[in-house]
């Protein structure tokens, strides 16, 4: 099989195509055939070797990508077991309890997530032939799993069914960035009826956030991406800023999602003893009392599975600028790096 290796840090030159011995699943593993693999920001930075400290990665060579979508063409010991897992969607995709929100602890960084295989008799069941999505938590997994291949080896917990109704490609551009929208509004802990600024709202973190936060009763100010304010408003801002804004001039929030991330350039919108949650750490501005929340993300397919079925219901909107072939994931990259793009790049077969 072709899969797209890092061998040295650095720019999107350094992903090459090349051949690996076709993957073997063991017990409570998978084997998907790939049919999309989205390119998130965070593939870029390991692509260039940066990545957070703590989760034991050594460096290349290694395979990026935390999401896809594909089907099982083979399944490991213990795989087959237990219920068959999306049998039928939910009926409000967009509803949840306040115990199914899934945040990072507020006093430190996250501890990366089990890599315990084994399958139980509780854990949904795949067989070849099954259309799937899902998300490789790929620093927790110490970078030894990655999306760019024709044919990936996964954990069957990470994988939730594809509804029929969404395709591959679509499907493969929910996982990370709907968890860590969701993760992060769960994080901040704004109560219902309150005002949030988000900032970055037009990319895939902000889209999906801007939802989810009017979902959950939240008034949204948004910050959209140049020329791209109507978007903003068609996911149910209720007050959209032009890229350019002032953020000095705009008024303070005591909730705040800084989802560029803008850093420093944030601080005059947040208001004193306000909460802010960001995808980056920001040095704090010294005399404000101001509670900073940095999120990383944590794998939780019983809601990533509620998202997938959000989107395949039309609850929740996502954007692809295009799509472009395996082979050319450098090209993907550059693209990712270019500025004004609107919607995912996604590599397909």
């Amino acid at each position: 099989m072709k899969a797209i290796v890092v061998h040295e840090p650095g720019g999107p030159e350094v992903l090459k195509a090349e051949d690996r011995p076709d993957p073997v699943p063991g017990p409570g593993q998978v084997v998907v055939r790939l049919a999309a693999a989205n390119v998130n920001p965070t593939d870029l930075g390991a692509r260039q070797g940066l990545y957070p400290p703590g989760f034991g990665i050594e460096g290349p060579p290694y395979v990026l990508g935390w999401d896809l979508a594909g089907t099982v063409v083979a399944v490991g010991e213990g795989v087959a077991d237990g219920p068959a897992a999306g049998a039928t969607g939910a009926t409000s995709p967009l509803a949840q309890d306040d115990e199914d929100l899934t945040t990072t602890p507020a006093d430190g960084d996250p501890e990366p997530a089990a890599l315990a295989a084994d399958a139980d008799p509780g854990t949904p069941a795949f067989g070849p032939g099954d259309e799937v999505v899902g998300m490789i938590p790929w620093y927790a997994a110490g970078a030894q799993y990655g999306a760019y291949q024709e044919l990936v080896l996964l954990e069957a917990r990470w994988l939730v069914r594809r509804p029929e109704t969404l395709s591959a490609v679509d499907a493969s551009t929910v996982p990370l960035n709907a968890l860590t929208a969701e993760q992060c509004i769960g994080h901040l802990g704004a109560p219902e009826g309150s005002e949030v600024l988000i900032t970055g709202a037009s990319g895939a973190v902000g889209s999906f956030a801007v939802q989810l936060a009017v979902a959950q009763g939240l008034r949204v100010v948004a910050q959209a991406g140049t020329d791209d304010e109507d978007w903003v408003r068609e996911l149910g801002a209720a007050r959209v800023l032009p890229r350019d804004a002032d953020l000095a001039s705009v008024g303070t929030f005591t909730w705040v999602l800084d989802l560029v991330p803008l850093g420093e350039a944030v601080f005059p919108a947040v208001a004193d003893g306000g909460t802010i949650v960001t995808t980056r750490p920001i040095k704090a501005e010294p005399g404000r009392e101001i509670a900073q929340r940095p999120m990383l993300i944590e794998e939780d397919t019983a809601n990533l599975e509620r998202l997938i079925e959000g989107v395949a219901t039309g609850g929740l909107l996502t954007r692809v600028s295009h799509t472009l072939p395996l082979s050319d994931a450098a090209e993907a990259h550059r693209t990712v790096e270019e500025p004004g793009r609107r919607g995912k790049i996604v590599l397909v077969p």
